[in-house]
């Protein structure tokens, strides 16, 4: 580390770049057959459930791989959460610890794998992840409405889940640990090494300039959750009060839950996780009852 100080310190300024490769370290899954989840391990853990897989052809023909895990209990109401992981998701791998306390809180899950990661085929890109994701939540507001469909998306996912929000009237958002643009979360974790700040200059990919959840939260007319954690040193809890104070919506629709004890993996295993995911959903489920009664109220003659 002293040695890297000191070749700054005689080049004077040193010109980072920040480009997708930096954002997006897709992975294969190396098993090839059989459920990503045990469906036995599921169904203890969370009595009643079923898993199945849910494939779908991206809009470019490109095989993308899911899994969804469904209560058998009848419920018309009922809100399905369609989660978009971070950089290192799998549905093999986090798989389980991201589906079974949605599962708990009621709600049915959606889990994909981003394109070029797990199972799914294709090259990951930018553009690609973004229309992938809008592709997603087609095909699972097909099945049970748009208006029951939550999307999830943590850290890399959440810019995923903001731009269908900007984009389809899903029945919530939920953006967990996201960063407002790109090159401030570049900027944040550069900050994090002050001794090494003055000497750094960065340079954002065009490609990736301007990404990030800022821009989406704007246009997001449903209801919307922002979860963060007040150790995580990735992408500050700041970051997500900033997209509260963004969002237009009503205090009402709009909620911001920061957990002091949870880092950036770790909002989901907060003693109060349950508590404030709950809540969202019965609002999100009151927004929809509204939806259907209206939809029906004006068809009718």
């Amino acid at each position: 580390m002293r040695s890297l100080w000191f070749v700054l310190l005689l080049s004077g300024c040193v010109t980072l770049g920040v480009g997708p490769d930096h954002v997006l370290h897709p992975r294969l899954d190396e098993v090839t057959d059989g459920l990503a989840l045990d469906p036995a391990a599921v169904a203890a853990a969370v009595p009643g459930t079923t898993l199945e897989p849910f494939p779908i052809t991206a809009t470019d023909g490109t095989p993308l791989s899911g899994l969804r895990a469904r209560h058998a209990a009848p419920d018309g109401a009922r809100p399905t959460v369609l989660y978009f992981g971070g950089n290192s998701f799998r549905v093999s791998w986090l798989g389980m610890k991201k589906l079974v306390p949605l599962l708990r809180l009621g709600a049915d899950v959606v889990l994909v794998d981003h394109r070029g990661y797990g199972r799914s085929g294709g090259e990951a890109s930018v553009e690609a992840l973004k229309a992938d994701a809008l592709a997603w939540f087609d095909a699972v507001a097909a099945e049970v409405g748009a208006e029951r469909v939550v999307v999830h998306g943590h850290s890399l996912g959440s810019f995923l889940a903001s731009h269908v929000g900007a984009h389809r009237e899903a029945g919530g958002v939920v953006l967990e640990n996201s960063a407002t643009t790109t090159e401030a979360y570049a900027e944040a974790r550069l900050n994090a090494v002050p001794v090494l700040r003055p000497f750094i200059r960065l340079r954002v990919d065009e490609a990736l300039r301007g990404e990030g959840s800022l821009g989406p939260v704007r246009e997001i007319r449903s209801p919307l959750l922002l979860l963060a954690g007040a150790l995580d040193g990735r992408i500050p809890a700041w970051m997500s009060e900033e997209l509260y104070a963004a969002s237009p919506l009503p205090s009402g629709r709009k909620r911001l839950a920061v957990f002091a004890f949870a880092d950036h993996n770790r909002v989901p295993f907060d003693a109060d996780f349950p508590r404030v995911y709950r809540s969202f959903l019965a609002l999100v489920r009151a927004e929809s009852s509204g939806r259907r009664r209206q939809a029906v109220g004006v068809e009718s003659p």
